[in-house]
């Protein structure tokens, strides 16, 4: 059984659909305000919290000594966390400090919320994010241990991150020594009520009677895409016209060559079998 209190780990390649899970969470006791992104889960790279945490600066470290310390700070967040299982944020694969101890403790973790989403359509996604042409997202997807140049930094407040390759990552989180629960990018469309349920209770979340649909009405994309226009959103990259772009699944059918597609199965074809992306 997994613990009643310590860290979730909100656990994603990025544009799977950790936004939409954290404006969920929110949903749950307030309308989601997308200018403050209030009440959301924070990110486990944020600079400020884990300072905070450690009662020190990061700004002489080495991202080596960095990363050393962040299994520390998440254990003291975790210690002081009282109520409900705190939810976490998390691109970065699973993985080993430079001390040899896992870089998210399991002994400060309730879980693992694993979201996971077909690299077919995700590739789609971190092209437009990154303003970079589709073979270049479709690249990067494959790219041993890829650490992305922009992740971190004074500008965004952030340590680096380390994704891996969609396959290093997704597997990395599969084997992570602690308890899990994974949900489908596809399956959070297709039975939202009952993903959504899911990843409450498993939240630590209870008294749940009628919260979850309203929640699931908050955040539906076209309501978060109308309040992006209408208001901005905090977390929308300065680069990007729009944060909420198409919010489907399946987009690849039509977008992608089949000179692409056979390039995303060859890459990662084990992993998307066994998820059941392929046949």
């Amino acid at each position: 059984m997994p613990r009643q209190s310590g860290i979730v780990w909100l656990a994603s390649y990025p544009k799977s659909g950790n936004t939409w899970v954290r404006l969920f969470l929110a949903a749950l006791t307030q309308v989601p305000d997308l200018e403050t992104m209030a009440g959301t889960p924070r990110g486990a790279t944020a600079v400020a919290m884990l300072q905070q945490a450690l009662d020190i600066s990061f700004q002489d470290l080495s991202a080596a000594e960095t990363e050393t310390l962040r299994p520390l700070a998440y254990r003291h967040l975790a210690t002081r966390n009282s109520g409900p299982p705190l939810p976490l944020k998390v691109h970065d694969r699973y993985r080993m400090t430079p001390a040899g101890e896992p870089l998210f403790p399991p002994d400060a973790s309730r879980g693992c919320l694993h979201l996971v989403r077909d690299p077919r359509d995700l590739c789609l996604s971190l092209a437009a994010h990154y303003a970079v042409t589709v073979d270049r997202a479709i690249a990067m997807m494959a790219e041993p241990d890829y650490t992305p140049a922009s992740s971190s930094g004074t500008a965004t407040g952030l340590v680096p991150e380390r994704w891996g390759s969609w396959s290093e990552h997704t597997q990395s989180w599969l084997d992570a020594p602690m308890d899990r629960l994974m949900l489908r990018y596809e399956d959070l469309h297709a039975d939202p009520l009952g993903s959504f349920t899911a990843m409450a209770r498993y939240c630590g979340l209870e008294d749940l009677s009628g919260r979850v649909e309203e929640a699931i009405g908050r955040t539906r994309f076209d309501q978060l895409a109308a309040q992006e226009k209408a208001r901005g959103f905090l977390e929308r990259p300065a680069a990007l016209p729009t944060f909420f772009r198409v919010g489907q699944a399946g987009q690849w059918h039509k977008a992608l060559s089949p000179a692409q597609q056979s390039r995303i199965e060859r890459d990662h074809g084990p992993l998307m079998l066994r998820l059941g992306y392929l046949r």
